[in-house]
């Protein structure tokens, strides 16, 4: 083992999400979607800033693909990625989150490949431990808490008699638990640096419209169960808004965000990395932005317009338009619908990446009508379905909505299976 390192520079990032495709669109010329294109990017440029800043470790939280079983192509992707910090002797530990556990038992996780190319410069935490991992500077401690799967952290015959909220107790407490365990290990090398990474929901943390996408009884740690003195640093995955969770004491405690956008409600959300300055004892950090695809949720009011047309113009021409990801919707009356020259608006969006909807608001007396339909009598795929018909703008897509959204809807049932 090398010396103790006394400072390194981390770059810390996480949810990566390759193979996100949503608002996606074919790329000829590259044979790829340009949603890959543009998280690739993003994390590439992510990269370009941490190099120039000399980082001497990067720790990423958690995350690395949409999908368990990712294809050659995203791998390929991200392996080229950190390929660059490995070629430039920075060492990499990966933690695995939740997007990286296969759903059946004894399959192999997504980032296992990289723990086996031994002397690649990564290493790999798959569950909870502390590895030493040597930079240019000297050693540092990494201890790693990857996201727990209720399935298989607790016995069927211990789950029995628990309700759900009660299996959600259980397993905060294990993060609780493993966590102090992991402490104690550090704390037994007090004159290494100690850094934390984990891959879950910590209690108060703002997820914005992910918090639809997370599950209502997602275990909520602490953030005392975290924050704990043996660690100088906690980098964390899973949520994807950026943000600090110790209020500005030591050790920071923090959410680095997704690499780029994954949907609207993320529209306002700086994506990037984290840069961070760990000594023992103390950690400076800030949140890198990186540029990524604008998303752009524009809303028209026509209401009391002669020429409705002209209103929506006139509120699109205040955004910009070019390369954006983009929706339109107006609030205009029924009687005055027919109004909008819809081909005038879309020209108006030519310069767009992808048009994503262009909608007419419905007053609160047409959605009862169509709430009124959907029940929770509906199975979820017949829910969807139902949903689709109602909407004018999505039913002539609905084959293709619903080829997307089956395998899905399969992956959640089989999840809940396994719990």
């Amino acid at each position: 083992m090398a010396s103790p390192a006394s400072s390194v520079r981390v770059m810390h990032f996480a949810d990566v999400h390759l193979g996100v495709e949503t608002y996606g669109k074919y790329n000829p010329e590259t044979g790829l979607n340009t949603r890959l294109e543009d998280f690739t990017q993003a994390l590439h440029k992510a990269i370009d800033l941490a190099l120039e800043a000399n980082v001497d470790l990067a720790v990423f939280a958690g995350d690395a693909y949409k999908a368990r079983d990712p294809n050659q192509t995203h791998q390929r992707a991200f392996a080229g990625c950190l390929k660059r910090l490995t070629d430039a002797g920075v060492p990499v530990a990966m933690l695995v989150g939740n997007h990286d556990i296969p759903n059946t038992r004894g399959r192999a996780h997504a980032l296992e490949i990289y723990g086996l190319l031994g002397g690649a410069g990564v290493t790999i935490f798959q569950q909870a431990e502390v590895k030493p991992l040597t930079t240019r500077k000297g050693d540092v401690l990494v201890a790693g808490m990857p996201y727990l799967t209720r399935s298989r952290l607790v016995a069927k015959e211990e789950a029995r008699n628990k309700t759900v909220e009660e299996v959600a107790h259980y397993v905060r407490d294990s993060y609780a638990k493993y966590i102090a365990q992991l402490a104690g290990e550090v704390a037994a090398q007090p004159e290494h640096i100690a850094i934390l990474t984990g891959h879950f929901t910590i209690a108060d943390a703002r997820v914005g419209v992910q918090g639809f996408l997370l599950n209502p009884n997602e275990p909520q740690v602490p953030v005392s169960e975290v924050a704990l003195s043996p660690f100088d640093y906690v980098a964390m995955g899973h949520v994807h808004k950026p943000q600090e969770m110790n209020r500005g004491a030591q050790p920071p405690v923090v959410y680095s965000g997704s690499i780029d956008r994954i949907d609207f409600g993320e529209r306002a959300e700086n994506k990037g990395f984290v840069l961070a300055d760990v000594r023992k004892g103390r950690a400076d950090w800030k949140h890198v932005p990186v540029e990524t695809r604008p998303f752009l949720d524009i809303h028209a009011d026509a209401q009391n317009a002669d020429d409705p047309t002209a209103v929506i113009l006139a509120e699109i021409n205040r955004f910009p338009i070019a390369r954006s990801i983009v929706k339109v919707s107006y609030k205009v009356p029924p009687d005055k619908a027919a109004l909008v020259r819809t081909d005038e608006v879309r020209r108006a969006l030519g310069a767009a990446h992808l048009i994503v909807a262009l909608s007419r608001e419905m007053p609160p007396a047409e959605a009862q009508v169509r709430s009124q339909v959907l029940t929770e009598a509906l199975t979820p795929e017949k829910a969807l379905e139902t949903y689709i018909d109602l909407q004018p703008r999505l039913a002539p897509r609905k084959d293709d909505l619903m080829a997307y959204a089956r395998p899905l809807l399969d992956a959640l049932e089989q999840e809940e299976a396994l719990r």
